[in-house]
């Protein structure tokens, strides 16, 4: 029996974000800084509204050992760790590396794909645990890559070295590997009955990530 963990991977493995032209133009240094600059001013408002998705489905886990790993999980994304910042200020701290303010973060109007992955997490997250489940780890399951190749594209073709710039890729370099191992271990204990939502809802977060992407780059000049 294929377990849940390797489905999703696989439906993910056809929109990974590392995939994206977008992605793949960061990595190459070919990316203007202004479009970088346009993506952290929309990303923000996923990654501000991205605990509630975890709230929920940690509110909706039947497992209390589960239940006690995502409140972890939990806790990390909003600083509630001693000496740790909530991962929506170190986003706004890349952002204003990059030059931006955090007035000009907070107040961008959202693409139509940016308010979609924040409406697709959030409905996913609150459709049942299985389908929060499933998502959650569509994403973070991601992550760990995504953080490595975003820092060499930076270091190395943008000349950005300051370590408060880096720090949010610097966190989920190493924090979304325990996350995601845990989504993956609660997601290979679901009931039969319940994996096929999860699977999808996976792959739906998947699409819509994708979908962020096109519309930053859709704006932008990439040359």
């Amino acid at each position: 029996m294929t377990m849940v963990s390797t489905a999703i991977d696989t439906k993910v493995a056809d929109k990974a974000m590392l995939k994206h032209p977008f992605y793949q133009a960061w990595t190459e240094g070919r990316l203007p800084l202004d479009t970088l600059r346009d993506y952290a001013r929309q990303y923000f408002h996923h990654v501000e509204a991205f605990p509630r998705a975890v709230s929920a489905v940690h509110s909706a886990c039947p497992d209390r050992d589960g239940g006690r790993m995502l409140a972890e999980n939990l806790a990390e994304e909003e600083g509630l760790e001693a000496g740790k910042q909530d991962h929506a200020t170190l986003w706004l701290m890349f952002a204003c590396g990059l030059g931006e303010s955090e007035e000009a973060v907070r107040a961008q109007e959202l693409n139509p794909e940016t308010q979609g992955l924040i409406d697709t997490f959030r409905k996913l997250s609150h459709r049942s645990y299985a389908s929060g489940l499933g998502a959650l780890y569509a994403y973070e399951s991601q992550f760990p890559g995504v953080a490595s190749a975003k820092i060499e594209g930076l270091i190395e073709r943008y000349g950005i070295r300051d370590e408060e710039t880096l720090r949010f890729f610097r966190v989920h370099e190493s924090a979304d590997v325990e996350h995601s191992a845990v989504c993956r271990a609660l997601l290979d204990r679901l009931p039969e009955d319940q994996r096929a939502e999860a699977v999808a809802a996976g792959e739906e977060l998947a699409g819509a990530l994708w979908n962020f992407l096109s519309g930053v780059e859709a704006r932008a000049s990439v040359h």
